[in-house]
This record gives C-alpha cells, sequence and structure tokens, in this order.
C-alpha cells in the first residue's frame, strides 16, 4: 500500500524582474527541496544568461536555477535521477512555462546527455562519494559541444575537502566567479571547462 503523499509548500523568489516560483517537499530524501546554493546559483544565472542559449540543469532538485534561465530566454533541459511528470506539471504551470523539458538522468548516465551550451550544477558536491560521478558527467557534458561550459554553486562545508585532484583526473579546470554569503552559508560559483591545454597534448 502507497504512504500518504509528502506534503508540499510553494516558495517564490525574486531575481531582479523575474518572479519564480518553486514546490518544495517534505520527505525523508530532501530531492525536491530549495537548498541555499540554489538561490545563489539562480540569481547569477539572472545577471548572465543570454536568450537562446541551451541549458541542461543537472540534478536540477526543485530547478530553481533552470526555471530562471527558462525565464531569461533560454531553451532548458530539467534533468535528475528522480522522475514526476505531475511534479513537473505544476512547476510548469506556476511558471507559466507551456515547454518544460525534463528527463531523468542518473550520474555517468551518458547515452541521455545531448550537446549544450550550460550546464547548471547545484550543491551537487556534498558527498565525496559522488564526486567522481559528478564531475565525469560534466566532463563527458563538456567534451559534446565546443566552448561549453558549466556553473556550479558549492557550499563550503569544510576547509580540507579538495576537488583539485579530481578535477585534473577528468581533464576539467575550475575558475571561482563569485562568493556570497546571502543566505547566511558561505557558497562559492565556479565555471568548470574542459582543460584544452591537455586536450592539445593528447591529441
Amino acid at each position: 500500500t502507497a504512504g500518504p503523499l509528502p506534503r508540499e509548500f510553494n516558495k517564490e523568489f525574486t531575481f531582479g524582474d523575474l518572479n519564480v516560483r518553486v514546490i518544495d517537499r517534505c520527505n525523508a530524501e530532501y530531492n525536491y527541496f530549495t537548498w541555499p546554493c540554489a538561490e545563489v546559483l539562480a540569481e547569477h544565472v539572472a545577471c548572465h544568461v543570454t536568450p537562446g542559449t541551451t541549458v541542461l540543469e543537472l540534478g536540477c532538485g526543485t530547478g530553481l536555477p533552470g526555471i530562471v534561465a527558462r525565464k531569461c530566454g533560454a531553451n532548458v533541459i530539467f534533468s535528475d535521477c528522480h522522475s514526476d511528470p505531475e511534479y513537473w506539471r505544476k512547476v510548469a504551470e506556476l511558471n507559466n512555462i507551456t515547454d518544460l523539458k525534463f528527463t531523468k538522468i542518473e550520474y555517468c548516465q551518458y547515452e541521455s546527455l545531448s550537446p549544450v551550451d550550460l550546464i547548471l550544477a547545484s550543491d551537487l558536491l556534498y558527498d565525496s562519494k559522488q564526486f567522481d560521478s559528478v564531475l565525469a558527467t560534466i566532463a563527458y557534458a563538456l567534451n559534446l559541444k565546443p566552448r561549453a561550459r558549466c556553473w556550479l554553486s558549492h557550499q563550503v562545508r569544510s576547509s580540507t575537502r579538495s576537488i583539485y585532484h579530481q578535477l585534473l583526473y577528468w581533464g576539467l579546470l575550475a575558475r571561482k566567479l563569485s562568493s556570497s554569503t546571502t543566505t547566511g552559508h558561505d557558497i562559492n560559483i565556479y565555471e568548470i571547462t574542459l582543460d584544452t591545454s591537455r586536450l592539445e597534448i593528447n591529441n
């Protein structure tokens, strides 16, 4: 017998002239919860994404950064390992989006990836056991289109934890774009790209 449906709460965010609504769910997995990193990344997206950009939000959760990108005129694919069409129907309705696209993608499931200009990744590096899977997926997606990039928001939870060696292993470079404490947490946004110098050596 199926258990009771999780309670849902609408949240509203404003970024400049953009009003965005998401739906948080109360469940044990927290897979539909809007974390501070999503809010910080969404604000960056609102300021810097351009119309017509093709975007993949990887591990999107409630999809806040992706919804902002869509409202800025980008063509957005939302993705996560959880698929719930009814949830996304309600999100699209709340935000007056008529063509919301969602694809179920698990880390290292490369056949589900397609070329995009920009990958959005919000707070995906919280579990060290997942670092390689997340970065491998980002690296593969970046390889599908020249000059593609990834904007990744990361909450600083440890002063000793580093992904430097994983970035080297997967042929990636990271450049800090900004830092924020507006949510009460120390959050950085990085731009991740392929290490093209390494590609030239390998070729």
